[in-house]
């Protein structure tokens, strides 16, 4: 049911046609097979007409049956691209703890796996329309033949679907576990990519990945795969051969109990091995139903609710910034041992033109910080204060479009997004940051590819610098840059950026660099201290020395 809802939902008027085309096709073939009969057993001199209206429904047969699968081509396209951008945008809603544990291998399935899965079984729905007319109107036209035998065919035809449907919830449970199997294959062959240098530089770690990683996990999904394949090839092939057995029935064990005549029998054996194509129609598209239906469940599984309505947030970045607070805010990281990771509780103020350094240890929750400070966390306790007001799930989508960011696991999209920028001040930015060969001032895109890790940083800091928000949060930005770069960095950006009214909330190590900065707050075990206070005017005391 939930699947038709996703077809409909896409145009239902679309997808009521299409279903009422592949029911009329469904007839015009019965109407074929009833013509064929009575042509075979009728008085001769009764078929002067029986030649055009053969033809007739020909031309009906054809005719419904294109625009039927003309029609869903368009539908089914039309849903596959909706429950794409419908699962984007939840993702893109999801908060963020949640996909991260998620893990973008299992977001990867269900955007390609997963929605083409839903989107072949909905392809074939006009065929399924057309292929269950004709099996009713067959069996209303075996009835008008002789109601005994109808009624002993729906009874072998009831026999064939249950043990069908009974072999269908078996397979079943094997090709959930290989949609689940299959992340995990998804997962090794992304880690295969992401670390394409070190398996080639390493052989043996290059076999030991292969032979004990990633052919493991493909024989596991392979295996379920089988399993539950041959236990739908079963269950199908068992349900045609009841077809067969009827007329086995009908052909040998009728006769010795009634009398049929010639005409009927040979009615009966015609119109039961026509039913067997739309049938056998069926029995293939209910695996398909199955995996849909798998397919969606998988989704939702993911907490990525398809049919539910979206979100809506706002597209418009904040401009007004007068004060940040973070009071007594803790954040615990969901653990399934006894103990876990724990930040706070964090007392902050932050005052628009300031410069805060937050210095510590690796896995001390510097990031973890800089995460709850852009709303990117949800705090578990303790309340973020944006102009003096809470910043509640309502408003957290607006107040994370305070921030211009560029963590260390940031992602560099290959064009500028987002931005209205005049070319002067993108140039500026650009031979400030010495990047004029990695940007095409005209068009925007950005050259991600052969770049060093120092480079993607920066062009990461052109970026946020052409977002233009009221704060800039650095999760260490200097890291991996050569020493005349990170002096541009501390010397001349972060104090322009002050200059021009900006807040900077820079996560780093370069002691050296602590003068630059008016608050140096440190992270010992999550907890956040106070290092150094400086004078309001140590600003100019920097211009000073950089002359």
């Amino acid at each position: 049911m939930k699947l038709l809802l996703i077809l409909l939902r896409s145009s239902w008027i679309s997808g009521l046609v299409s279903g009422l085309l592949g029911a009329f096709s469904g007839v015009a073939n019965l109407g074929l097979i009833m013509l064929i009969h009575h042509a075979l057993t009728g008085d001769p001199s009764e078929a002067g007409s029986l030649p055009y209206l053969f033809a007739g429904a020909c031309v009906l047969v054809l005719i419904t049956q294109v625009m039927a699968k003309c029609l869903l081509v368009q539908l089914s396209q039309a849903t596959a691209a909706r429950l794409r951008y419908e699962l984007c945008t939840k993702i893109i809603s999801a908060p963020l703890p949640t996909l991260e544990s998620v893990g973008s291998h299992r977001l990867l399935a269900a955007l390609i796996n997963d929605v083409n899965a839903i989107t072949s079984a909905l392809s074939a729905f006009p065929a399924a329309c057309a292929n269950a007319m004709v099996l009713v109107c067959g069996l209303v036209y075996l009835a008008t033949l002789s109601v005994p035998l109808a009624g002993g065919t729906i009874v072998m035809a009831g026999i064939g679907v249950f043990t069908f449907m009974t072999g269908l919830r078996f397979a079943n449970l094997h090709l959930r576990q290989a949609r689940e199997d299959q992340d995990e294959v998804v997962k090794q062959l992304r880690a295969m990519i992401d670390g394409i240098k070190e398996l080639k530089g390493n052989n043996m770690r290059c076999l030991d990945f292969v032979y004990d990683v990633l052919l493991p996990a493909d024989t596991k999904m392979r295996h379920s795969l089988i399993i539950g394949s041959n236990i739908q090839g079963f269950a199908h092939s068992w349900g045609r051969l009841f077809l067969f057995i009827g007329i086995g029935l009908l052909l040998f064990a009728w006769p010795q109990i009634a009398t049929v005549s010639t005409a009927t029998l040979t009615g009966y054996v015609l119109t039961i091995l026509y039913l067997t194509y739309p049938l056998d129609g069926i029995l293939g598209w209910l695996p398909a139903m199955n995996g849909a239906s798998i397919a969606v469940a998988k989704i939702e599984k993911l907490g990525l609710m398809i049919d539910q309505p979206e979100q809506q947030t706002s597209h418009v970045a904040p401009t007004k910034f007068e004060s940040l607070e973070m009071r007594s805010v803790t954040y615990r990281y969901d653990s399934s041992g006894d103990e876990c990771f724990a930040l706070g509780p964090v007392d902050l103020t932050l005052s628009p033109g300031e410069i805060l350094f937050i210095a510590g240890g690796n896995g001390s929750g510097k990031t973890t910080l800089a995460k709850l400070l852009t709303g990117l966390y949800v705090p578990n306790a303790g309340e973020v204060c944006w102009n003096g007001r809470d910043v509640t799930d309502k408003v957290r989508a607006d107040y994370r479009q305070l921030f211009s960011t560029v963590f260390v696991e940031g992602h560099l999209f290959d064009r500028l997004l987002g931005v209205d920028v005049t070319p002067g001040e993108l140039e500026r930015w650009i031979s400030l940051l010495g990047m004029e060969e990695k940007v095409d001032v005209q068009t925007g895109r950005l050259s991600t590819q052969e770049l060093s890790r120092g480079q993607h940083k920066r062009l990461a800091l052109l970026v946020a610098a052409l977002d233009d928000r009221p704060i800039f949060v650095f999760d260490e930005w200097a890291a991996e840059q050569d020493p005349g770069f990170k002096d541009v960095f501390y010397q001349q950006i972060l104090p322009e950026l002050r200059r021009i009214g900006k807040t900077v909330v820079a996560i780093t190590h370069d002691d050296r660099y602590f003068s630059v900065a008016t608050r140096v707050l440190r992270v010992v075990d999550g907890r956040l201290t106070h290092a150094t206070e400086k004078a309001a005017d140590s600003l100019h005391v920097i211009h000073r020395n950089a002359a």
